[in-house]
């Protein structure tokens, strides 16, 4: 059936940083689910080799991280989904704005930049265990108002509680999509990177903090630190001292810091932690070979979507 677009066909313009906010709820609120005969349960502790001596991990790569999607990547989508929402809003004679590219922002240097916590001496002086001001979170931006008719287009549903609605419905003389427009984007692009990965990412990092050779490392770091006049189990607990609450780093707070840093680089806690968790990850991709060889080419098609939706 063709559909025609009636001569007087409403416009709505609306801030598409909160297209894109409604966008990333609605890839994030139905991730991909891990395939059947995929398994993220840890079978045995599985071997390392000597732990290479590093004081930071910003320049080191996980072995998971060819399955997961790189800022860059994660850009392109969002920019990718943008142009295909206001295409598809056009159909029903809703124009939006053309998206602003969406910048980098104020992100780490990698998946494993402060993975390891805070490592650098620099870093420490001048933050403690605060955020540095470019490492400070952009606020999420408002939600757009939107009238009846445009959310129905947008999303398939008038509620504003609603994500997703199931679509369907004629709009101008339009069928609306699963999900309205944001549904059929999210059916081309995808949602955010697959639960397979993002659950190996995460059970190799919990695992790693309770493996024995990385609680050898961290005695030592806390051996280190008592000799510097600090009492703490391990560099994860340290984060939690209330004194840290403050609105800015204390002296206090600096010195503490640059005495864990020091401490980290005297017992390779970087090094050793690095390694055992790069081994769970290791032993969880084998168990997973196939499933994540469909992961990767999956992120693959999305990706070049993406860019023939950018360069059209």
């Amino acid at each position: 059936m063709t559909h025609t677009r009636p001569a007087a066909a409403p416009a709505a313009r609306v801030a598409l940083a909160g297209v894109l906010a409604l966008f990333a709820a609605a890839c994030s609120s139905s991730p991909s689910e891990p395939g059947k005969g995929t398994s993220t349960q840890v079978k045995g502790v599985p071997s390392v080799s000597a732990p290479p001596t590093i004081a930071t991990a910003a320049d080191q790569a996980l072995p998971i991280d060819p399955y997961l999607l790189s800022y860059e990547q994660r850009d392109q989508l969002e920019r990718a989904a943008s142009v295909l929402v206001s295409r598809c809003m056009a159909r029903f004679g809703i124009q939006y704005q053309a998206p602003p590219q969406i910048p980098g922002g104020n992100r780490p240097r990698s998946r494993t930049d402060r993975r390891y916590l805070e490592t650098t001496a620099a870093g420490a002086q001048a933050n403690g265990y605060h955020a540095a001001a470019g490492d400070q979170p952009t606020p999420a931006p408002a939600p757009p108002q939107l009238s009846d008719s445009t959310r129905l287009v947008l999303t398939g549903s008038t509620s504003a509680n609603v994500k997703s609605g199931q679509g369907g419905q004629d709009y101008n003389g339009a069928t609306i999509p699963k999900g309205g427009c944001l549904g059929e984007s999210k059916e081309k692009l995808g949602g955010g990177d697959a639960q397979l990965a993002r659950d190996i990412d995460a059970t190799a990092r919990e695992k790693s903090k309770t493996d024995d050779r990385v609680l050898a490392v961290f005695r030592t770091w806390s051996e280190c630190m008592k000799a510097e006049g600090y009492d703490y189990a391990d560099p994860i607990r340290v984060l939690d001292d209330p004194r840290w609450a403050s609105a800015a780093p204390t002296d206090v707070e600096r010195a503490t810091a640059v005495a864990d840093v020091g401490c980290k680089a005297q017992a390779n806690v970087v090094g050793v932690w690095f390694t055992v968790e790069a081994a769970y990850e290791t032993q969880l991709i084998e168990q997973n070979a196939p499933a994540l060889a469909q992961v990767r080419k999956d992120n693959e098609d999305r990706l070049r979507v993406a860019a023939q939706t950018l360069a059209s």
